[in-house]
């Protein structure tokens, strides 16, 4: 059983607040391209899961909806990290 949380990835555009901080996520998009955090607590308007590392570098040429938050992980998300991501919108892409 795991016991540390999911580290995840993040890019897009719009406001989030991840682990109780708030953030503009098109600022570190373009700056850095994504930022990763370890999953404590994240809510958002749109968000949009990947299990795809290389689409997830490119999503936002093919989703151009604002605001929306992509997500990756390297693990799985598991029903218990689902919970932790609170949003009007949710999708997973395979």
């Amino acid at each position: 059983m795991k016991t540390k949380p999911t580290v995840i990835l993040l890019k897009g555009n719009g406001p989030i607040s991840i682990n109780n901080e708030l953030m503009e996520l098109i600022t570190i998009t373009t700056s850095h391209g994504f930022i990763g955090f370890p999953l404590k607590h994240l809510r958002a308007q749109k968000v949009v899961t990947l299990r795809d590392y290389d689409r997830f570098l490119t999503i936002e040429k093919e989703i151009i909806t604002k605001p929306c938050c992509f997500v990756f992980s390297y693990d799985k998300l598991e029903d218990k990290d689902l919970e932790l991501i609170k949003v009007e919108e949710f999708e997973i892409l395979e």
